[in-house]
């Protein structure tokens, strides 16, 4: 350290200032003094810090999520709306807020930002595998570019702070006030940015199922609540409770490494609330169930309406072109999480770039996706399903718990007999 000692208040705090990550800090400044001292001298190092981790473009969206999760619940219509105001008409007041942000703060968005970083990679990377595959032409690692990559970890911010403003308190459903506010917090974006949206639910959603499936699938108390482990999107209540927990609480069940880890973890979220993205992304475009008027019919200037703002971050056609290409025979209502683009969505078609999308040749590509996930389920599946049903409730009726696996019930764990 004595090198350090050496240097000037302004030259360290231009190393701090070199940290691309928030957590860095911390212990940076326990090890040395001048480092502390730096620190005091030029608070604004952390908001530095901030802007090459989170990156300029998502920093609203990370404030967003923090000053989302401070409201308080019940929700107001006002505070919701004046939040989401800020963030879409003037997203540097948002940023501005730093300045009164605590060190804690800021380590709280450095997390969630590593965690959405994580996700969203994964998803690219998934999302690219599956392109891959066969005789398409798409080959070679993935190296996403700075609008890809922002266009993708914006989709799940929004998710997150959809999940924080309306997940409520306790198992509270959605009231009418909530409902008025979530279509119009999806109504922000053009159809083809709600389906990003989709896009990241169901890549969540195909996670979330493969990392609770042991633990669903096998506990005898689950079993005799019927939790179903197959159904996705509105089908299965229980998907979208677990969904709803946000970012941090996915992340953490897909790194828990033990069975007991993952089941507290499960069984802990089931007096939540759900905030129900499935539904809300279904009904978020609103249309006139007489209005047939199919996409293909739509003038220049309608097409300009269905964007509520211009956006300067995001200006690539390739978004809107993949989604125009596959819903220009549909009217409005079909416009957003339709059923038979799963694979469309698991591919993450409208979030590649125009260039990539040429290059790649990829509308044509997309043509031949099947309609289905490539993790949909058989109807041998769903009756394999239900016979594990019958077979833990009965254990649970006897009083037995534990871990039931078909065949073999040594894990299960059964009352012991009392001395008479």
């Amino acid at each position: 350290m004595s090198g350090i000692t050496k240097l000037s208040c302004e030259l360290v705090a231009s190393i701090l200032r070199s940290f691309d990550d928030i957590s860095f800090l911390p212990p940076t400044l326990l090890t040395c003094r001048q480092f502390y001292a730096a620190f005091k001298e030029y608070p604004n190092i952390l908001i530095e810090i901030m802007r090459q981790q989170v990156t300029s473009d998502l920093l609203p969206y990370s404030v967003a999520v923090v000053e989302a999760s401070r409201l308080p619940h019940p929700r107001t219509s006002v505070g919701i709306q004046t939040l989401l105001d800020t963030l879409y008409d003037d997203p540097a007041q948002l940023v501005a807020r730093l300045q009164m942000m605590t060190l804690s703060d800021m380590l709280r968005m450095g997390r969630t930002h590593d965690v959405i970083h994580d996700l969203a990679t994964d998803f690219a990377a998934d999302a690219w595998d599956l392109l891959s595959h066969g005789d398409s032409g798409v080959s070679g690692k993935l190296v996403l570019s700075p609008k890809e990559y922002f266009r993708f970890c914006r989709a799940f911010y929004r998710v997150e702070l959809f999940c924080t403003l309306f997940r409520g308190e306790g198992i509270a459903r959605p009231t009418a006030v909530d409902k008025s506010e979530i279509r119009g917090y999806l109504s922000r974006h053009p159809p083809w940015e709600n389906e990003q949206i989709c896009c990241v639910h169901d890549f969540l959603e195909k996670r979330l199922s493969t990392a609770s499936l042991d633990v669903v699938a096998h506990d005898v108390q689950l079993g005799e609540y019927r939790i179903d482990y197959l159904s996705v999107g509105g089908e299965n209540q229980w998907k979208q409770l677990w969904l709803s927990q946000g970012v941090h609480f996915i992340h953490q069940l897909l790194h828990s490494s033990s069975y007991e880890s993952k089941t507290a973890l499960l069984k802990g979220a089931m007096g939540s609330s759900s905030a129900e993205l499935y539904d809300a992304l279904a009904e978020s475009v609103e249309a006139d169930s007489n209005d047939d008027t199919s996409l293909e019919d739509y003038t220049q200037d309608m097409i300009e309406a269905l964007v509520p703002r211009h956006d300067s971050q995001d200006t690539d056609q390739g978004p809107y072109l993949a989604w125009r290409a596959f819903h220009g025979y549909l009217p409005r209502s079909a416009w957003v999480m339709l059923s038979t683009n799963s694979g469309l969505r698991e591919r993450g078609y409208v979030l590649w770039d125009w260039d990539r999308m040429e290059r790649y040749n990829m509308i044509e590509l997309f043509q031949n996706i099947p309609n289905r996930a490539s993790h949909a389920h058989t109807d041998e599946d769903y009756e394999e399903m239900e016979a594990s049903f019958d077979q833990r409730s009965k254990i649970w009726q006897k009083g037995g718990s534990g871990y039931w696996r078909k065949g073999d019930t040594s894990k299960i764990v059964w009352p012991r007999v009392q001395p008479t």
